[in-house]
This record gives structure tokens, C-alpha cells and sequence, in this order.
């Protein structure tokens, strides 16, 4: 939260403010008040102007929302009646009065065709605004309707209540698609998240909750952390949401993995009874009990991901370039590509080619320890060598140009040249798995390769 950015002023009022909605399409703000009033404001940085102001309930405005092109205004009273106004004029379009038996907590614009409204006992219906009839109604819930999301790509609204239940409905279908396991605590908000794979809701005693999507039988993952109620949920991107809670702070938090990005806002301690994002995502907007209407920049979020979705594609394209140039200097060097080699690492952890190619000539490994007789092994450090076995097991020699009497460990140190061959005694079968458990210590320490200084001094600790 940076107070040096300028913003939007805050839209004062002489009541409470108890509802607020960004137009999808404008930079137009609507405020619901307590005494029944709506306002609609054009709001800019430069300065804010009311567009319309009316009253069209006689009690409090609980809940409004705009509708998908931001042309009507649809709101919801306790005076249990449901209308929409355009927002242009303020005119009345339509009105359904006596529409639930309680007072309406919510109203949510569901499609053109479908508008959806929930009351104090718990129950939801869905309207046909081309008849202005209730198409399906649903009593799945006891207590309090707190808040809903339509999820558009399955046809989906998404209901949570204060008894602690989250109820899923098709609004093509009269049944409710699935309801929830009672979760013990309140359902104060939700929102769908992760491209539509999770589900996330707000509980009075500060946690979070998470449903897989199409698994709404019980929660999967919790995230706790926020001292008090979360009042409000506002989706910023597909792992990151603003929370709005009674202690008065409005925290961005991250989903999978979870953590506290930071603070958007702050009401002073006043809780945050709603929080909403504008159309082009440049500011937040919340309303308390002090009687006003904040915006908050909250645009540094989406220009981060942007910025690290640049940085990640200059990074692959460097990446991209640097491999071009490492294969035009191996090629200018005549150097094969490594990876285009069909090498193996063996159990030894030693991933040389040259090394593990056989040539396909096996040898006794009777004959192998017989024959007193050295060529004098290879001179060169990385001169390839046989590896020596076991009672009953075969070795392949895989150099052709050293003689059947190696002992297969020649490679590992250079060759003592200047001490006689009659004095290399050769070794017994327990000497060579000696040795080679040596070798296989040796090669987790590459320095001490460079110790050896022939084959005498390679055999000298055994």
C-alpha cells in the first residue's frame, strides 16, 4: 500500500455505506446506502462526479450489481423487493416487489437472461427477467444467504450461507447440483479460482477454505492467518485474491503455494464489509462503517506479471541464442554434441563415453589373473579400461589396444613406465574387489585422482 500514489478521491456520505460495484465496461462506481438511496458516481483521479443519485427502496439497500454490458443496475432490499435501474437516466426498468418472503441479503447478475437473489432464511431464487417469474427456487439452506459467484463456463452459481455450507447450483436445473458438509463455522464469502479447479471461502474465525471444484463435499486445504472474520473476497488473478476482513485491513494473499503478499488497504480498524476490483484492474474499491467509499491502487499487481512474464520470455530467448552459439563453436572445433550421444552412466557414477562403449571382446577372468604379463598399461588419464567382476561373471574389455593381462584398473592412475614388469606381481580375485571398492571411494573424490601418480601409488593402501 502506497499512500503517494494518487488515487481516486474517497466518495463520502452522510449514512453507511453497505454495498459497492465497479461497472464492467466504465470507470463508473455504485454505492448502496442504508436508508435505501443508490448513487452512481464517474470516478477519476482528477476528480469524481456523480452520474445519478435515487432512492428506490424505502429500506436498506443490502446489495447491487451491474449487469454484464454495465447498461442496468441491479439492486436488492430488505423491503424484500428486487429492481433494476439504468444507469445512464436512473429509470426505473423493471421491479419485483414482495420477491422472497425475508428480507434480500444479495442480489448477483448471473446472464442476460438469469438473475439470482437470496434472503435471510436461506433461500435462493432464480429469476427469468424476460418474465419477471422465478424460474427455480431453492431451500437447501437454514440460515442467511452471505454471498454468491456465477461460474459461467458450467453454468455454475456458487451460494455460501451462515450455516456453514456451501451449495452449488445448475441454472438450467430445479435441483441443487451439491451441497456441502457443514464446515462448523460461518460462510461469509467465496470466489473461483485457479481457472476454475478451486474454490476458495471466507470463514468468521479467519480462515480460509478450499474445495476442489466438482468435489464440494468437504474442504481439501485450509489457510488460516487472518485474525478475524473474512468478510469479503475479491479474485485479483488465478493464484492471488484481496481479502477484506472485520479487522479493517484488506490483504492481497497468494494461493498455492499460500503465503501474505501484503496490505491493499486499510479502514482503521473499521471492518471491510466489501471489496470489489474496477474493470481495468487498476483500482480496488471498499466500504465500512465510516460512511465512505476508498479506492486503492492495486494496479502494481497485474504490472508485476507482466514484467515477469517479459523477463521470462527474454530469458528463454537468451537461453535459446547462447545454445545456438555453444553448437556453432562445437561444430567450428569439429566437437560432436554431447547430446546427441547415446552415453550411459554406469554404477560407478562415470558418464564418459569412451569409457562404456565395449568392443565386444570378452575375457576369462581366470585368464585375466593368470597371466602375470602387462603391456604397461596406458600412459593417458582418460584412457578407457575394463572394470574387473566376481566369481562367475564375465568381464568385456573395453579398450581393444590393451592386452588381455590388464588387470582392468590400469586407467584409474598413469602407468609406472619405469619399473620393471617382472615386478608387478598380479593380484588375487579378493585383491582386485579390494581395489575396487577403493576406486569406487576414489571416484566420489575426483581430487584425490590427481594424487596418483602411477599404478604402484594407486595400489600402495591395500
Amino acid at each position: 500500500m502506497d499512500d503517494s500514489v494518487a488515487r481516486p478521491k474517497a466518495l463520502k456520505f452522510k449514512e453507511p455505506v453497505v454495498d459497492v460495484a465497479f461497472s464492467p465496461a466504465a470507470n463508473l462506481v455504485a454505492s448502496s446506502l442504508i436508508t435505501g438511496h443508490v448513487f452512481v458516481h464517474r470516478y477519476a483521479v482528477e476528480g469524481n462526479q456523480r452520474q445519478t443519485r435515487g432512492r428506490p427502496h424505502k429500506k436498506s439497500c443490502r446489495s447491487l450489481c451491474f449487469s454484464g454490458d454495465g447498461s442496468l443496475l441491479y439492486t436488492a432490499s430488505k423491503d424484500r423487493s428486487w429492481q433494476a435501474m439504468d444507469v445512464e437516466t436512473g429509470a426505473e426498468k423493471m421491479r419485483v416487489a414482495g420477491a422472497h418472503e425475508k428480507p434480500l441479503n444479495i442480489v448477483k447478475y448471473v446472464n442476460e437472461q438469469i438473475i439470482a437473489t437470496g434472503d435471510e432464511a436461506g433461500c435462493v431464487k432464480l429469476w427469468d427477467v424476460r418474465k419477471n417469474k422465478p424460474a427455480f427456487s431453492y431451500s437447501e439452506h437454514v440460515d442467511y444467504i452471505s454471498d454468491m459467484v456465477s461460474h459461467e463456463p458450467k453454468r455454475h452459481l456458487l451460494v455460501t450461507s451462515g450455516d456453514g455450507c456451501l451449495s452449488v447450483y445448475d441454472v438450467r436445473k430445479a435441483k441443487p447440483f451439491q451441497v456441502s458438509a457443514n464446515q462448523d463455522d460461518e460462510l461469509l464469502s467465496v470466489a473461483v479460482i485457479r481457472n476454475g479447479t478451486k474454490v476458495v471461502v471466507g470463514e468468521t474465525d479467519g480462515v480460509m477454505g478450499i474445495f476442489n471444484y466438482g468435489q464440494f463435499g468437504d474442504i481439501t486445504d485450509r489457510f488460516p492467518g487472518h485474525p478475524q472474520s473474512i468478510d469479503s473476497i475479491c479474485k485479483l488473478t488465478e493464484d492471488m485474491c484481496v481479502t477484506g476482513s472485520s479487522d479493517g485491513l484488506l490483504r492481497i494473499v497468494q494461493l498455492f503455494p499460500h503465503k501474505l503478499i501484503g496490505v491493499a488497504g486499510d479502514h482503521q480498524a473499521l471492518p471491510a464489509e466489501k471489496v470489489v476490483l474496477s474493470h481495468d484492474q487498476q483500482w480496488l474499491a471498499s466500504c465500512s462503517h465510516d460512511h465512505t467509499v476508498h479506492f486503492w491502487d492495486i494496479g502494481y499487481i497485474y504490472a508485476g506479471e507482466s514484467e515477469s512474464d517479459n523477463n521470462d520470455e527474454a530469458n528463454d530467448e537468451k537461453e535459446s541464442d547462447l545454445d545456438a552459439q555453444a553448437v556453432a563453436i562445437r561444430i567450428s572445433k569439429g566437437i560432436d554434441d554431447p547430446g546427441d550421444d547415446d552415453s550411459e552412466v554406469d554404477i560407478d557414477g562415470c558418464s564418459d563415453a569412451s569409457e562404456l562403449k565395449p568392443s565386444g571382446k570378452v575375457i576369462d577372468a581366470a585368464s585375466s589373473s593368470g597371466d602375470g604379463n602387462d603391456s604397461g598399461g596406458d600412459s593417458n588419464n582418460d584412457s578407457s579400461s575394463s572394470s574387473s567382476s566376481s566369481d562367475g561373471e564375465e568381464e568385456v574389455d573395453i579398450d581393444s589396444s590393451k592386452s588381455d593381462a590388464d588387470d582392468g584398473w590400469g586407467s584409474w592412475g598413469d602407468s609406472d613406465d619405469d619399473a620393471p614388469a617382472k615386478d608387478k606381481k598380479p593380484l588375487s580375485k579378493s585383491e582386485q574387489l579390494t581395489a575396487k571398492r577403493k576406486a569406487r571411494v576414489e571416484l566420489a573424490r575426483p581430487s584425490e585422482k590427481q594424487k596418483r601418480t602411477g599404478r604402484s601409488a594407486f595400489f600402495a593402501g591395500l
